[in-house]
Parts: structure tokens; C-alpha cells; sequence
């Protein structure tokens, strides 16, 4: 009987601390039922075929690949490059020749880490069928490392650690990342997609560059890292800050603060989802008027979910485009369906769930 390798991704909403893992701060994410699913069985080629139902595509990759073929095919990297990260850290296997085929219901390019739950799953997938029994945080390390040092992209390490751990968890982004499991609040999320697609480039091109830059900066004036720097400590330096960088670092350092508190909350046995959502709220300020990532349709989901009876809400990913994250009461149909009638746009009620698992069947 011929096997059947089936692996599963989750998609994750940044809850608090969106912007603060490439300054290694600390994050809040969550993992939602919304998964990316690779099935595969072994095939006497002497190629991998990967499929993928969604984009319509089907592409090849030898397993003797040592660099990505063609960095502008992004699909095709993103595989090649969980291969790569594969090969040169277990220098003696022997990449499985499969037929894979690839079904997801992440939207792309929407701020919900469609792209670390792809390359969580194809790790996870590889590393079952090759038997490496790697822990999470090894799949984790390995999304990233394909992501970041083979593609190139300037992510931090939230989305590939949310994917493949799963649940709410509080991930302090230092290295090693210090990882601890929060508890469910008992709510529900509403996620409404903008429809406009998110310009990860752009945010983590100039945009990171300047916040990474007026971070150090800062730093060098107080002579205190990040992590130690209050709100009280930057009005003591304002004129030595350009207006913009005193906008920036006043929105990273609430986002901090917001993210502290969220976590004292997530740790109680009862969370307090009134506080929760103002937290949300309060983040989204912090994006729209600091970071300057949120966009007029972003803007406008958020209050009108609020209008409509959400606790709170922000826009979750890079931002400039993808979908916002609502709170809302354990039972928020009634909520969703208004929010639906009034935004018209994409509009799903999601749950908490777990983090990535390989089976053979």
C-alpha cells in the first residue's frame, strides 16, 4: 500500500506587538483556523513535482539544489528554499523525490503569515517522511532561516514560531527566542481582509530601515536599551529627535507597553477582554499615527467593527494593506453578519488553534 505524507500549517494574527520582533522585543501571536495542507507520495522521478490548487502552478526542483534557480519565481523559491535550509543543516540526508500537492485557505499577501505557514508545513512535511523527529522551534529555525537568510527577507521570527507552535503564545524575539504559552481568553476573532494587498517590500525596506535607525539612535541618547526605555525617558531628548523619529519611537515604545500588559492579562486565569481589546485599539493608534501603516480602509474596518459591537481591533501583519483582527464575545455572529452587510468585503470568524503536525496515512 503506497503512503500517503499529509502535513498542516496554521495561518496566525499578530495580537500585540506588531513592529517589534526584528527589534527583538517581545510579541503576541496567534495561531487560527485557517491552514495551508501539503499532501504528497513518493514517486520513482528524479525530480520533486509540487502543485499548488491555488496559485494553479506545478513546478520542478531537483533535489541536488544548492542555490534558488530564479528568485523572481517567488513560489518556487519559497520550496527551494525549505529544501536549502534542510541541506545545510543536516548535511547527510537525502531529500525525498515526491509529488506534492499544495491546498491553502490563508489568503496571500493579506498580514496572516501565509508565507511562514508554507514553508512550516514543507519543513514539517520533508522532516517526517526523512524521520528527523525535529522539535517545533527546529522547524521554526528552519522557516526562518530559508526565509530570511536564503530569500533574503528581513522578517523577525514571529510568523514561522506562531505556525509551527500554535495556540496564543508570548515569544520573546532575543536569540535564543524565550517562547511561553498564554491562555485562551475565551473570545472570538473576526478577521476582515482590506482586499488590498500587502506591500511587505515596502515595509520592510524604508520603513524598517527608519525604525531601526531612529531605535538606535534613541538607545545612544538614553544610553538604555530598548527594552528599558519608558515613555518618561523620551521627552528628556525630543529636540535632539527629528519630529518624525519622536512620532516613531513614542508608537514603539506604547506598542511595547501594550504588549507588557497584554501578556500580564493572557497569564490570568480570566482575562479581561474589555482590557484586551482597548489593548488592541491601542496598538492600532500606535500603527495608524506612529508607524504609519495602517491605510483609510484599515482604518475604517476597525471602527466599524467596533461600532458594531467588537471590543477592539488593529490591522495585523507588515501592514499598507492584508486584513485587520477583531475581539469580539465568545458568540460574535451577530457582529460578523453586520460587519459583513456594511464593510462588503472578505469577512471570516476564526478560532484559536493548534500549531503544525505531520501524519502518514
Amino acid at each position: 500500500m503506497v503512503s500517503v505524507y499529509l502535513s498542516s500549517a496554521p495561518a496566525r494574527v499578530c495580537l500585540y506587538g506588531e513592529h517589534q520582533d526584528y527589534l527583538l522585543q517581545k510579541v503576541i501571536p496567534a495561531a487560527i483556523n485557517l491552514r495551508l495542507n501539503i499532501i504528497s507520495e513518493k514517486t520513482k522521478r528524479e525530480y520533486i513535482t509540487i502543485s499548488s490548487k491555488n496559485l494553479n502552478k506545478s513546478i520542478r526542483i531537483f533535489p541536488s539544489i544548492e542555490k534558488l534557480s530564479n528568485p523572481n519565481d517567488s513560489f518556487k523559491s519559497f520550496m527551494e528554499a525549505g529544501i536549502i535550509s534542510l541541506k545545510q543543516n543536516f548535511k547527510d540526508i537525502q531529500i525525498p523525490l515526491i509529488s506534492a500537492t499544495i491546498k491553502s485557505f490563508i489568503p496571500v499577501a493579506s498580514g496572516l503569515s501565509s508565507s511562514a505557514a508554507l514553508l512550516v508545513g514543507w519543513i514539517s512535511h520533508l522532516a517526517g517522511i526523512l524521520e528527523l523527529n525535529l522539535k517545533n522551534d527546529e522547524i521554526a529555525e528552519l522557516a526562518y532561516d530559508a526565509e530570511h537568510d536564503i530569500m533574503s527577507i528581513p522578517c523577525g521570527k514571529m510568523d514561522q514560531y506562531s505556525s509551527a507552535y500554535g495556540s496564543i503564545i508570548s515569544l520573546s524575539c532575543t536569540e535564543p527566542p524565550k517562547l511561553k504559552c498564554l491562555n485562551n481568553p475565551n473570545s472570538g476573532l473576526i478577521i476582515v481582509n482590506s482586499n488590498i494587498p500587502k506591500l511587505t517590500n515596502e515595509v520592510h525596506g524604508s520603513k524598517v530601515y527608519k525604525i531601526k535607525s531612529t531605535v538606535q539612535k534613541t538607545e545612544k541618547l538614553t544610553n538604555l536599551e530598548l527594552e528599558n526605555i519608558q515613555r518618561d525617558d523620551i521627552g528628556k531628548y525630543a529636540k535632539e529627535l527629528s519630529k518624525e523619529e519622536l512620532i516613531i519611537i513614542q508608537a514603539i515604545i506604547s506598542i511595547k507597553e501594550d504588549t507588557k500588559l497584554a501578556e500580564r492579562e493572557l497569564q490570568s486565569v480570566k482575562p479581561d477582554l474589555h482590557l484586551l481589546g482597548k489593548l488592541l485599539s491601542s496598538q492600532q493608534d500606535a500603527l495608524r499615527d506612529g508607524i504609519r501603516v495602517s491605510l483609510p480602509i484599515l482604518d475604517k474596518i476597525v471602527k466599524t467593527g467596533i461600532e458594531e459591537g467588537a471590543l477592539g481591533g488593529k490591522l495585523t501583519g507588515a501592514g499598507l494593506g492584508g486584513c485587520a483582527v477583531l475581539l469580539v464575545e465568545e458568540n460574535g455572529k451577530c457582529i460578523l453578519q453586520r460587519i459583513k452587510e456594511r464593510l462588503k468585503l472578505p469577512t471570516w470568524s476564526v478560532e484559536f488553534d493548534g500549531g503544525v503536525y505531520f501524519k502518514i496515512t
